[in-house]
């Protein structure tokens, strides 16, 4: 399953790629292409840790966190469509910035920043983008572009991206108290996860295809 996700994974990344260098889209894709590298790059470097250097890797995701939610904030606000979000999408980036790197501060102190993961940040992080989604389909609704939604490829990229923090949020929350838990609950919570970043990634690649036939 994980040679699935990680073919998801280099096929959105090769197909933004193509299409931003081609100026295929009427949206600019650079921090979106950014954030699906990191994704990517971020899985590489943890697997590697894990299973080459027998390591933790929880500070892979602890610095992925951090890098993934500012690429989505930066990604959103260009997507928004009036001055008055786009502003808000500023103040919810400073907000998750601080909730970071002070939760990072704390762990450091503790001195379990490489054993324990950061689900303060990464549950902020869901909820605020979200939140800033959901403020891209207010405007959306309301503007010409619901009338060829279908061929939009912001609505698939907010539709899958907000399908995934919301669904993990549940997930993150419980993950630093996993311990003892048996393997047929975590079985099912992999599984949960698998589904939801197969959704995303789908979304991802099939908005990119469809909205070609906007292109001008």
């Amino acid at each position: 399953m994980d040679k699935l996700i990680y073919i998801l994974y280099f096929l959105a990344i090769v197909l933004y790629a193509i299409f931003y260098f081609k100026r295929s889209f009427d949206v600019d894709l650079k921090y979106f292409l950014g954030y699906l590298i990191a994704m990517f790059a971020c899985e590489m470097i943890a697997s590697y840790v894990k299973y080459n250097l027998e390591l933790d890797n929880l500070w892979v995701y602890n610095t992925l966190t951090f890098v993934e939610f500012n690429f989505l904030f930066l990604f959103a606000k260009q997507i928004l469509f009036s001055a008055k979000t786009q502003k808000t999408v500023t103040v919810v980036r400073i907000l998750f910035n601080v909730v970071y790197f002070l939760t990072t501060l704390y762990y450091l102190y503790q001195g379990t920043y490489f054993e324990v993961y950061n689900s303060i940040a990464s549950i902020s992080g869901s909820l605020l983008i979200a939140i800033v989604l959901f403020l891209f389909y207010k405007d959306f609704l309301s503007s010409n572009e619901i009338l060829n939604y279908k061929r939009s490829l912001t609505f698939w990229i907010a539709f899958g991206l907000l399908f995934y923090y919301l669904g993990t949020i549940p997930i993150t929350s419980i993950l630093n108290n996993m311990k003892g838990t048996s393997m047929a609950v975590i079985d099912y919570l992999y599984n949960i996860q698998f589904v939801l970043v197969i959704f995303m990634y789908s979304c991802f690649i099939l908005g990119a295809l469809w909205s070609q036939k906007r292109v001008k």
